[in-house]
């Protein structure tokens, strides 16, 4: 019997930590992002991490966002309960609302063993098929490495940042939410675009179809095909936020 001692490098991939944590706000998801790139950093308890979430609505603006991409006013954002966050990644200024799978990616790239460039085309990658689970026709285009397109505008942003080999942030992949509001805000105000799979498909999209589709991808185009699964995190804590009526008539709980 020959033992393949290659099998047990510290290359070997072990297995990614999905957490589906449902509705919760910006500033908890970004706390929590941070703990896992620590524990993904330190290879303590957590080889890899995805969180996958909805955002009640808010804006984040990357690094090299233009400040044309936000409306002249912050009072009008203030109006209708939008929060703006200045966060580390690239990409332009991107709105969060429900309707709208964040998915946080959090790898070690030497163990994935690949570079910046694989793990954004492994994204964009992962977005396609995930379209294509529900008959929407997907691409890229190499002008633009921060979005996938249908064939009436992105259907997904993509944002990350990379610091001593750890990714964070990831992809934020429009199912349901509302596009007018999304047209008034990054892209929208450069003339681009904007769409969802339920504009590609013209008829409702199934959001749990949409999202097991995309872990699976994911877990399989980074390298882990076995991945556990869990619901929440005991960081997380239950909170109430005020949504506009131009969002939902009602308040949401985010957690």
């Amino acid at each position: 019997m020959t033992i393949d001692w290659e099998a047990f490098t510290n290359q070997t991939l072990t297995t990614a930590e999905v957490r589906l944590l449902g509705a919760v706000d910006l500033p908890s998801v970004l706390a929590l992002q941070k703990l896992m790139v620590h524990e993904v950093r330190c290879q303590s308890r957590t080889n890899a991490a995805i969180l996958i979430c909805e955002h009640p609505p808010a804006v984040t603006v990357g690094e090299g966002a233009s400040l044309l991409e936000l409306p002249e006013s912050a009072r009008e954002l203030e109006s209708r309960l939008i929060t703006v966050h200045r966060v580390r990644r690239d990409g332009h200024a991107i709105l969060h609302q429900p309707g709208q799978i964040a998915a946080y990616v959090v790898v070690s790239l030497l163990e994935c063993q690949m570079d910046e460039l694989n793990f954004r085309r492994c994204l964009q990658q992962a977005v396609i098929e995930t379209c294509r689970e529900v008959q929407v026709v997907a691409t890229t285009s190499p002008d633009d490495p921060t979005a996938v397109f249908g064939r009436h505008g992105v259907v997904a942003e993509l944002g990350i940042h990379v610091a001593d080999g750890v990714t964070s942030f990831g992809i934020f992949l429009n199912v349901s939410c509302r596009l007018d509001e999304a047209r008034g805000i990054g892209r929208g105000l450069l003339g681009q675009r904007i769409s969802s799979l339920n504009a590609e498909r013209v008829r409702p999209t199934q959001m749990p179809q949409v999202r097991s589709a995309l872990i699976q991808y994911l877990c399989t185009h980074l390298g882990y095909p076995d991945y556990h699964l869990h619901t929440g995190h005991p960081f997380l804590k239950r909170t109430r936020t005020l949504i506009h009526d131009k969002f939902t008539n009602s308040q949401s709980t985010s957690e």
